[in-house]
């Protein structure tokens, strides 16, 4: 385990390295000094990535010897970047053309960064520029006297997958996090439902030790158990917040202006609020779903009001 810094907080994460016949790199985030000197250590053969989120795929550039792995449901966003606009919310919010535009950006080195995301990061340039297999959920990859079941565990994204090392009694959780903040599903192609299956399959392993991508870092199989039910809990905690200001019948642009996810102050980054669009519509097509909110022309109320 190679702890990410800032306490693997965003834009940072745990890492973790094989160190066996095969050495691998898993989800290398953990911050750059970190990993150079791990580089100048270890001469890692593959680096995989567990998704292809910023803070799990940030530092694929430093390993140009390795080769770059994603599973195959995502496999895609490192061979045309145009896909990470489409799962990541940007063609959603704000269309093609600013997909397009953002790529030139990030293409950029000098580009002016954004406030309170790696919105314009030039390692998304970097580390995306190119892929050298995929793997599938229910793989199980040989490393030598490692060996690795990948376990689909999708809602975080597309294609998210945990790493099961059951020799071991261990599993790398990765953004099945257990953070204050709760689960995060602000991507297209995330699902909240799908989500909390994930996290309940995840919970049921047989492993002794859990590690987790951000802040947390390692717990037992009890405590992930018993934090997980808090974690899981903020989606019912955001259901609520945006059923209290349904009294009155909003739009989704004017539910998503009263920032309950992450704050208006917040806004002033495109992507921010991009994930706050992406997540409040999610929760109103849940909560349609379950009969929570009612559609009334094209704003939203509570239902029975």
């Amino acid at each position: 385990m190679i702890p990410g810094e800032d306490s693997a907080r965003f834009p940072f994460c745990t890492s973790i390295l094989i160190d066996d016949e095969i050495k691998v790199l898993i989800d290398p985030g953990a911050g750059y000094q970190r990993l150079c000197d791990l580089k100048r250590g270890v001469d890692i053969d593959m680096v995989i990535n567990t998704h292809y989120h910023f803070d799990h795929i940030s530092y694929n550039y430093l390993f140009d010897q390795a080769r770059i792995f994603l599973n195959e449901k995502e496999a895609r966003c490192f061979r045309d970047r145009k896909t990470l606009g489409s799962f990541l919310g940007m063609e959603e919010v704000y269309g093609r053309a600013w997909v397009d535009a953002w790529l030139k950006r990030i293409a950029d080195p000098h580009t002016a960064q954004s406030p309170f995301s790696p919105q314009n990061d030039h390692r998304w340039w970097l580390s995306t520029a190119r892929i050298d297999g995929q793997y599938k959920w229910g793989d199980v990859l040989d490393f030598g006297k490692v060996k690795m079941h990948v376990i689909g565990a999708p809602g975080h994204s597309a294609g998210f997958s945990c790493m099961y090392f059951p020799d071991y009694g261990v599993v790398y959780t990765a953004d099945l996090d257990l953070t204050a903040f709760g689960p995060w599903y602000g991507g297209s192609d995330g699902d909240i439902d799908l989500f909390i299956s994930s996290c309940r399959q995840i919970e049921t392993l047989d492993a002794d030790i859990f590690i987790t991508g951000h802040e947390v870092g390692i717990v037992s199989r009890l405590e992930f158990r018993a934090r997980m039910e808090s974690f899981l809990k903020i989606i019912d905690e955001r259901d609520k917040k945006i059923l209290s200001t349904l009294s009155k019948p909003h739009t989704l642009k004017e539910l998503v202006d009263l920032g309950v996810i992450y704050g208006k102050k917040y806004h002033v980054d495109a992507w921010v609020y991009m994930w706050e669009q992406v997540m409040i519509r999610k929760h109103v097509e849940r909560m349609i779903r379950q009969q929570m909110i009612c559609r009334i022309d094209d704003k939203f109320g509570a239902a029975g009001n």
